[in-house]
Parts: C-alpha cells; structure tokens; sequence
C-alpha cells in the first residue's frame, strides 16, 4: 500500500464516484485543495483526502476524506490511516503548526481521536458559506457538495 499526491484532474472522477456511494454531495472540481494525499494498493485507490495549506499561516485545514465504499474494510481502515497521517506529514513538510478539520461522520470522529491523536474543540458548530463571485455562480447551483441533510431539506422547501 502506498500514497501519492492527488491530482484534481486525474483523480477527480474516483472522487466523484465515492461521494456517490455514501451519498454525499460532488465538491466542484476547482473547491479542491490542490494539496490531497490518494493511497492505493497495487495500483487501486482506495481513499483520500485534501488539505489547504495558506500562505502566511501556519494553519492547514483538512477535508475531503473520503474511501471506497466497496473496498475491503480491514485494508480501507489501514488505508484510511495513511491517507490521513501522510495529510499531517504534507502539512508539517510545509510549515504548518496546526491541522483543523471538521466532520459530522461519527467513523472519522473516532478515528481522528484514537488513531491520529486529534483533540475534540467543539461540538455544536454551524457552518456558513458566503458566494463571493460577481456571477454569484456557487449560490445559483445546488450546495449539497457543503451541506448536511437538514440544510438540504431547508434549501430545497425554501426554494419551492
């Protein structure tokens, strides 16, 4: 098993096709972190995950990870360890001090703490999205990619 660096354009399909089968929202392509780590075995992804790295901070924020829903569950959990620890050595490599990351998926909140030794800071955070493009072209199409069920389900009765 082994990782590489993602690339938005080869890999972007294998990330759609994953976001499908848990059903999550599609990222728009250019969203990504150009920075993101894909593990693979024999050639086969198996999961990944980005990570924005800013300039002039020494904070990085981790998102994105996601696995191969049909992906052997004891070589998906090894996998998935990688994946996430290659993600803190790419943001160590470039200066940061701090990985963030967010996630409502219970699996990734137990693992972030038992196997990658993440703090919990907190448990009741709402998150808000501002479209700043002239054309306002994030807000004009459908923001499942970002939003959790219950937003769905609002967006969708308010925009009846």
């Amino acid at each position: 098993m082994q990782t590489r660096p993602w690339s938005r354009d080869t890999d972007y399909d294998t990330l759609v096709k994953w976001w499908n089968q848990h059903e999550f929202g599609v990222v728009p392509r250019e969203v990504l972190p150009p920075d993101g780590i894909i593990v693979e075995e024999a050639g086969v992804p198996l999961c990944a995950g980005g990570i924005y790295i800013g300039m002039g901070t020494e904070f990085a924020f981790m998102e994105w990870v996601v696995a191969d829903k049909d992906a052997n569950k004891r070589q998906l959990h090894r996998a998935l360890r990688m994946c996430v620890d290659a993600l803190f050595e790419l943001a160590r490599a470039k200066g940061m001090q701090l990985v963030f990351t967010t996630t409502s998926e219970g699996a990734l909140q137990k693992r972030y703490i038992k196997y990658h030794g993440m703090e919990l800071t907190e448990n009741q955070v709402k998150t808000f999205l501002k479209d700043l493009t002239q054309d306002r072209r994030y807000a004009s199409k459908s923001l499942d990619w970002i939003s959790d069920d219950t937003q769905i389900s609002i967006q969708r009765t308010n925009n009846k």
